[in-house]
């Protein structure tokens, strides 16, 4: 999952250093600490990108005694039951005291080999054993477990539970690759049955569950499992039976696992080598809040995707024209859901794990939860963009782009603005036509009762369209710069109250502004 980006050359931040990441990693180290098995469930796109792997890797290498038990070495998923059975047939109908039959020509000849078969029995094959329990497979789960300890698969779980055993193990699985399960199902023939997944690592949950309570194990001497898996690498009802208790199981999903902060970690090092968004003001404070903005709408427009987010920081130079046809080249080139794997958000609020009905869409990335609320994945909503050309205009998906940029740039603007509104405030008190007194009754939309006998307080308190109010009428007399500071205050607030997005230009001028107030003498 580390890697150099290749445009930059930034080494990309390693999961592991996110801190939503690692909060996971030690919610999944403590229940196997307190003696718990631990299904981890990942989304599709984890896997995909090796992102799973990479968090497998540190929950199970967290552990002093563990198993890793390995990949099949040779799959047999998807060889037809048909020929896995006539292979099978052939070397169980083979005899070594049956004569060779030699295929001769009849040609009235007779030919001496030196055989005789007189005085000898006929030789009839014996009749085929059908077996009564599920068929040994040598590359299946428990087989492989066992070749790990080093026993037969029969002895694999009791192995595990024997008494003497210093310490006991970790036994992690990556449930992606283990192969499918062929079940023929009740009434059904011989390879007639359909494909299912995770029977095998359902079957070692229950027979360790019932080994860990037949040997009377306390919590803290028990073999564990760590099982890393998608949905569709389970039976359906398996998550749901381990946590309400089977084997003693805490199930873990990547469920609001990553946050604003992760996402903003994850595209630090590339916004600081990225396209410069302006080129014209190398004002270092000015910088400074462009970047955050910038980096603020590539969180809130991207979420916790992280790959997402790590193209549209490499592609997006800053400026608010050219936001959609970039977001939409990398929806292009990254795999990204589409509207029919969401199904309709009917509440806002996320829960410990996504229900029922969200589950499919969860696992195909397209509902997540983002800082305790549902979302859906952008590429829902958004389309990707043509080989030629912007993406079609769209009115729905410019409102919505509009709604995140507007997020962002008030997440960002904000505190600047009130932290130039004080300023702005304090040095207005040097510049009365009135007294201080007069100009909150008289300007104040709603003057704070505690601050009834404090009326030089009191004027602190005014916001930037009152304070803008009583400049325009006389009352007080700011310096041009001020004056101009404070009507860019005011159209900002006004513009992001509305939930609009502020100009590239008006922005520009606002960064410029709170600058060039930093600089001057209060």
């Amino acid at each position: 999952m580390s890697r150099t980006e290749p445009r930059t050359g930034v080494r990309a931040v390693p999961p592991g250093d996110l801190p939503g990441v690692r909060a996971q990693l030690r919610g999944v180290a403590s229940d196997l600490a307190a003696g718990r098995n631990c299904l981890w469930l990942v989304t599709d796109a984890m896997v995909e990108s090796g992102l799973a792997d990479e968090l497998y890797r540190g929950a199970l290498f967290g552990s002093p005694v563990r198993v890793d038990v390995r990949a099949p070495a040779f799959p047999r998923a998807h060889e037809p039951e048909s020929d896995r059975e006539a292979a099978e047939d052939d070397s169980r109908w083979s005899d070594g005291d049956e004569l060779p039959y030699l295929d001769l020509p009849d040609d009235g000849f007779d030919l001496d080999l030196g055989w005789s078969l007189e005085g000898r029995p006929p030789l009839v094959p014996e009749p085929r054993k059908e077996t009564t329990g599920p068929r040994r497979d040598p590359h299946g789960l428990l087989a492989r477990l066992a070749a790990e300890l080093g026993v037969d698969a029969d002895e694999a779980v009791a192995t595990l539970v024997a008494p003497g055993r210093d310490r006991r193990p970790v036994v992690g699985i990556r449930g992606w690759t283990e192969p499918d399960d062929h079940d023929s199902g009740p009434g059904q023939g011989t390879g007639g049955g359909t494909r299912t997944r995770g029977g095998a690592v359902e079957r070692l949950f229950r027979l360790l569950a019932a080994a860990v309570k037949d040997a009377g194990l306390p919590p803290g001497e028990r073999p564990r499992l760590l099982v890393v898996a998608r949905l569709r690498d389970l039976p359906e009802r398996l998550p749901d039976e381990l946590r309400r208790g089977l084997g003693d199981t805490a199930v873990h999903w990547w469920w609001g696992a990553l946050g604003r902060l992760d996402t903003a970690t994850a595209v630090a090092p590339i916004l600081d080598h990225g396209p410069d968004t302006s080129g014209r003001d190398r004002d270092p404070l000015a910088e400074r809040i462009r970047r955050a903005v910038r980096s603020e709408t590539v969180v809130e427009i991207c979420g916790p995707d992280l790959e997402l987010a790590r193209l549209l920081a490499l592609e997006w130079d800053g400026a608010q024209h050219t936001l959609g046809t970039a977001l939409g080249r990398c929806l292009a080139t990254t795999p990204a859901p589409v509207p029919s794997d969401c199904p309709p958000l009917r509440r806002i609020g996320a829960l410990l794990r996504p229900g029922a009905e969200l589950r499919q869409a969860w696992a195909a990335g397209a509902v997540v939860s983002w800082e305790g609320r549902l979302r859906a994945h952008v590429g829902v909503w958004h389309p990707a963009a043509p080989p030629v050309g912007p993406p079609p205009p769209d009115g729905d998906v410019r409102a919505r782009l509009t709604a995140l940029v507007s997020q962002a740039q008030q997440r960002v603007l904000a505190p600047w603005i009130e932290e130039a509104r004080q300023r702005l405030a304090v040095r207005a008190l040097g510049h009365l036509h009135r007294p201080v007194a007069t100009l909150v009754a008289d300007y104040a939309d709603r003057p704070p009762a505690y601050l009834a006998g404090d009326p030089e307080r009191a004027f602190l308190e005014l916001q930037v369209g009152e304070l803008l109010r009583a400049h325009a009428s006389g009352a007080l007399a700011l310096p041009p710069r001020d004056a101009g500071l404070l009507r860019l205050l005011v159209t900002t607030r006004n513009v992001l109250a509305h939930r609009s997005v502020l100009y590239d230009r008006t922005l520009d001028e606002l960064c410029a502004e709170l600058s060039q107030a930093d600089l001057r003498a209060s």
